[in-house]
């Protein structure tokens, strides 16, 4: 039976990578006595799937993983035990069961939302008035380097929303899906905003018909009569 986690990583836990994150949740569920179903094969793992990675060293507020049990638990009870064992840093939010065959958080989550301030704080007006500029672009373009090489990629596609608040802050809504992800470090550098800042992942979503549902409400399986994901809500 698969249950989806849904929790906030914040304190000194954000300097943990994914690997170190990954060991951090196995060992917390199994001092929690969780009954982990594991893969088969010669070196058996639990069976445990995270959404979209966080960058080292930013907080996220709403952050997802799937984790399935041999056996069946309440929820409550999944989330008083595993609570009582996370370390400072990790709190946990929602504990839901997910129905068999539903999609996995990668193949569903298609953007992400960040919220930037900085050290010294920005007049918002100006914060606009380039946010606009940038917004009214056909095109974005900003140098990216991967294992292939470097080279210049387009990000505008993936540039959702761009909303700068009255205090100077400024959230984003941007691509995050297996297909592409557009990084908040990039738009920073095209709106050439300067100064030490601050980075928050403030939510994970799926964005589908002009609607952001968050993965806890998108938990229903593929419909097999179309073939496909069929989307819906389910809100406890």
């Amino acid at each position: 039976m698969r249950f989806r986690i849904k929790y906030r990583k914040g304190g000194w836990t954000v300097y943990l990578g994914h690997l170190e994150m990954l060991r951090l949740w196995q060992r917390a569920m199994r001092r929690a006595g969780l009954p982990l179903a594991y893969s088969r094969g010669f070196n058996p793992h639990p069976r445990l799937s995270f959404g979209p990675a966080l960058a080292v060293g930013i907080e996220g507020l709403a952050e997802y993983l799937d984790v399935e049990l041999a056996h069946p638990l309440s929820d409550e009870e999944i989330k008083e035990r595993l609570g009582a064992e996370l370390p400072v840093g990790l709190e946990l939010i929602l504990v839901l069961s997910v129905p068999e065959g539903a999609p996995a958080l990668t193949s569903v989550i298609n953007a992400a939302a960040y919220r930037v301030s900085w050290d010294e704080p920005k007049d918002a007006e100006t914060i606009r008035e380039r946010v606009s500029a940038l917004l009214a672009a056909p095109v974005i373009e900003v140098v990216r380097s991967s294992k292939e090489g470097t080279g210049v990629k387009d990000i505008r596609p993936g540039v959702y929303r761009l909303d700068v608040l009255d205090n100077g802050f400024l959230d984003m809504l941007l691509e995050c899906s297996a297909k592409g992800v557009v990084r908040p470090e990039e738009v920073l550098q095209a709106l050439a905003l300067e100064g030490t800042y601050r980075l928050t992942r403030t939510g994970l979503f799926i964005r589908q018909n002009g609607r952001l549902l968050t993965p806890e409400e998108f938990v229903e399986p593929p419909s097999p009569a179309r073939g496909r994901h069929r989307s819906a809500v389910t809100r406890r």
